[in-house]
């Protein structure tokens, strides 16, 4: 199940590097795609903050520049590496206690949160190619299988 995930987050960074590549082709920045990327890579920091049990707060829609966002993706998939590099099939099964943003208390394993990041992700990409529609000559792919096929697998 580990090399599941570390292919899934693998992907995650290939596409999202794809989107963000998309983004600097624009003469001017659509500030809603940059909401929505600010948004997905605050998601990614604040979700590896609870499975490393790190107390820190984030603004989840903060208005972010092209270059914040590009910071934030090289450290997030960092961080995301050397958390899932660490992991064994016993730290998959993993309960992580957290709370929301609203104070709400949960708790979820560590297989469902990863799982969930890279939905989330997922979401938030399809939101800013269907935003960029008409404003570049061509949009990137980022469909799992075109990933898979570029690995030549």
């Amino acid at each position: 199940m580990k090399e599941h995930f570390v292919k899934l987050f693998e992907y995650d960074k290939w596409a999202t590097a794809r989107v963000l590549g998309a983004m600097k082709q624009l003469q001017t920045q659509d500030e809603r795609c940059l909401e929505w990327m600010g948004h997905l890579l605050t998601a990614r920091l604040v979700w590896h903050a609870r499975v490393e049990n790190i107390a820190k707060t984030y603004n989840l829609w903060g208005g972010r520049t092209l270059e914040e966002c590009l910071s934030m993706f090289e450290e997030s998939s960092r961080m995301w590496e050397a958390f899932i590099s660490k992991l064994d099939e016993k730290n998959l099964a993993t309960i992580i206690a957290y709370k929301n943003f609203k104070g709400d208390s949960f708790e979820n394993r560590v297989e469902d949160i990863l799982t969930h990041v890279i939905n989330h992700s997922t979401y938030h990409r399809g939101q800013i190619i269907a935003q960029l529609k008409g404003q570049l000559p061509s949009l990137p792919s980022t469909d799992y299988i075109l990933f898979i096929r570029e690995l030549g697998q």
